[in-house]
C-alpha cells in the first residue's frame, strides 16, 4: 500500500510506492531485463518485470490480503498479459515465451472478496462488486490501456521485453 507507515519497535516503516518497492526489494540481487513497469489505478497495482530465471514469480495480493495461492485475479492478470502483449507485437508468441521468468506483484480491491479457504490465501469470486464487471474483464481492460500505452511510450523498454521473448522462444525451440 503506497504510503502506508507501519512502526514496528520503535522504528517506522514506509512504502512509499506499493508494490513498486516490493518488487525492487525483491529483486535487488536479481538482473532485471528492462525497468520495473508500475502500473496503478484506484483499484488495481501492478509491478512488472523479466529476469533471466527461468520461472514465474508472483506476489499477489486482495485488498492487502496476500493471496499465496493466487486466484481469479492472479489467473486473469496471466491471460491479460499474454493477450496485450500478443496485441501490441502483433505476434501470436506462445504462453511460456512470454511469460518465462517474469516476476510481478499485484494488488486489486474489490468488494465483498469470497476466498476458496479459511486462509485467504486465494480467491474465488468473479466479480469486482456484486453488480460490477467480472475480474477478468477488468484486467483485460486495465492491462489493455496501461500496458500498452507504457510500451508505445517507453520503446526502448518495448524492445527489451521483445528481447527477452525471443530469446526464450530461440531457448525454447533448441531445447525441443
Amino acid at each position: 500500500n503506497s504510503g502506508l507507515i507501519i512502526s514496528f519497535n520503535n522504528k517506522d516503516y514506509l512504502s512509499k510506492n506499493g508494490l513498486l518497492d516490493l518488487l525492487s526489494k525483491k529483486t535487488e540481487n536479481v538482473k532485471l531485463r528492462y525497468p520495473i513497469i508500475h502500473l496503478k489505478e484506484e483499484d488495481i497495482e501492478v509491478a512488472i518485470s523479466h529476469t533471466n530465471h527461468y520461472n514465474e514469480e508472483y506476489y499477489s495480493f486482495v485488498n492487502g490480503q496476500l493471496t499465496t495461492q493466487g486466484g481469479i485475479h492472479l489467473s486473469a492478470f496471466k491471460e491479460s498479459f499474454v493477450k496485450t502483449i500478443r496485441e501490441f507485437y502483433k505476434k501470436d508468441f506462445d504462453v511460456n515465451d512470454i511469460r518465462a521468468s517474469i516476476i510481478c506483484s499485484l494488488s486489486i480491491r474489490i468488494e465483498e472478496p469470497v476466498f476458496e479457504s479459511q486462509t485467504k490465501t486465494k480467491l474465488g469470486s468473479l466479480e469486482m462488486s456484486p453488480s460490477g464487471k467480472t475480474i477478468k474483464m477488468f484486467m483485460n481492460e486495465f492491462l489493455k490501456s496501461k500496458l500498452d500505452n507504457f510500451l508505445h511510450k517507453n520503446p526502448e523498454v518495448a524492445e527489451q521485453l521483445l528481447n527477452r521473448i525471443m530469446q526464450s522462444q530461440k531457448e525454447r525451440k533448441e531445447m525441443q
